[in-house]
């Protein structure tokens, strides 16, 4: 109750400076999260026939996903730099 003192108004105090807790930044955008959900075209395939796109930095493996396909996409594991996602909605077929 300390710090609070030398404040005359209680509810002006900055509550995030005392937190424990990250500040989230205005205007900064967030990095992947599990959950996540976004629209991606998917680049390339990997050796195990997955669809595999980079987006934030990121390598997202997406399983039944073919290159050129545009999907909507949900995060269900991130390892690093790396992470993997389901299909939501297929979007947009690849061209030929």
């Amino acid at each position: 109750m300390t710090r609070y003192r030398r404040y005359s108004n209680p509810y002006s105090v900055d509550v995030q400076r005392f937190s424990i807790y990250h500040r989230e930044e205005r205007g900064v955008r967030r990095s992947l999260q599990v959950g996540d959900e976004v629209n991606v075209v998917i680049n390339e395939m990997d050796e195990l026939g997955r669809g595999v796109v980079h987006y934030r930095g990121v390598r997202i493996v997406v399983p039944k996903a073919v290159p050129g396909e545009k999907v909507r996409i949900r995060i269900t594991r991130i390892n690093g730099n790396a992470a993997q996602a389901t299909v939501i909605k297929r979007i947009a077929e690849p061209k030929r």
